[in-house]
């Protein structure tokens, strides 16, 4: 069976190795993307992985579950053609079934309220995810964000990062009005970035951002917005190829940020591994 997704048929001349290709995201791929994308998430991130630590399998599931209506919306990554995924064209499948479907992910058989569920956690929902797609890069357009009623639920999954989006709105140093899109077209905001374990170190972020800048800059964008953690992917945004430019607008301080909720100060992200969240600016400049 032809695996599902789009293969880019002009990668502007980025190249990964031989066995990968870049795909685009297609509506097929939206429990795939959103079942990788949480476990990168939860199993993957150092900052989320720590905070989460002991619950990840829990989290992961619940945010898989509640989030199915946010990835189908048209304006989001599954359906908007503005999302990539790298394939590997190479992957072995661990279930017959999977093999003859082109792969597939199993992640609704686990049970929520299964006490052994963290039990071997991380491996138990690695091998659940059954499919080709081993890297991702998501993104929407800025003036188009879809319904609220999606993002409601992406927030209530994922409860943390509204004090960050509301901290980088908070300290944005740029003046109001000079850097938000006006029309689509205009402004890309990233959602998403992630490459799956044993496919690290071998350029596939790196690649994929590439490609997305020049897609996007071909497509008539000016600038593409990304909230990240990961030092190697706040470098390859905030040092873009030329004539390309990026700006680090503020850090998040993870290991001191203090919430105030219901009388009580806590420091929800001091077990993370990393010290900061980032928000790069990249300008496609002609």
């Amino acid at each position: 069976m032809i695996a599902p997704g789009a293969p880019v048929q002009d990668t502007h001349g980025v190249e990964l190795p031989s066995r990968y290709e870049i795909r685009v995201v297609t509506a097929e791929l939206a429990e795939w993307v959103s079942a990788l994308s949480y476990f990168s998430h939860f199993f993957e991130s150092p900052i989320w992985s720590a905070i989460y630590e002991g619950r990840q399998g829990r989290e992961a599931l619940r945010a898989h579950q509640a989030c199915k209506t946010f990835y189908q919306m048209p304006e989001m990554a599954a359906k908007n053609g503005l999302s990539f995924c790298v394939w590997d064209k190479e992957f072995v499948f661990k279930r017959d079934e999977s093999a003859a479907k082109g792969g597939a992910c199993y992640w609704d058989d686990f049970d929520p309220d299964d006490p052994n569920l963290e039990v071997d956690a991380r491996q138990k929902f690695h091998d659940a995810l059954d499919f080709p797609l081993v890297g991702f890069g998501l993104s929407y357009d800025k003036f188009v964000p879809g319904d609220p009623k999606g993002w409601e639920d992406a927030v209530k999954a994922l409860p943390l990062n509204e004090p960050i989006d509301t901290f980088f709105k908070t300290h944005d140093p740029r003046p109001k009005g000079s850097w938000e899109p006006t029309a689509p077209g205009q402004v890309i905001e990233r959602v998403g970035t992630g490459t799956r374990e044993g496919h690290h170190g071998q350029g596939l972020m790196k690649g994929l951002a590439k490609f997305i800048m020049l897609e996007m800059k071909s497509r008539g964008y000016r600038a593409i917005q990304i909230n990240c953690g990961a030092p190697q992917v706040h470098n390859v945004w905030a040092n873009p190829p030329r004539p390309f430019r990026g700006s680090t607008l503020g850090a998040f301080p993870n290991w001191i940020f203090e919430l105030e909720e219901d009388g009580s100060t806590t420091k929800p992200f001091e077990k993370s591994k990393l010290a900061n969240f980032f928000l790069v600016w990249t300008e496609l400049l002609d």
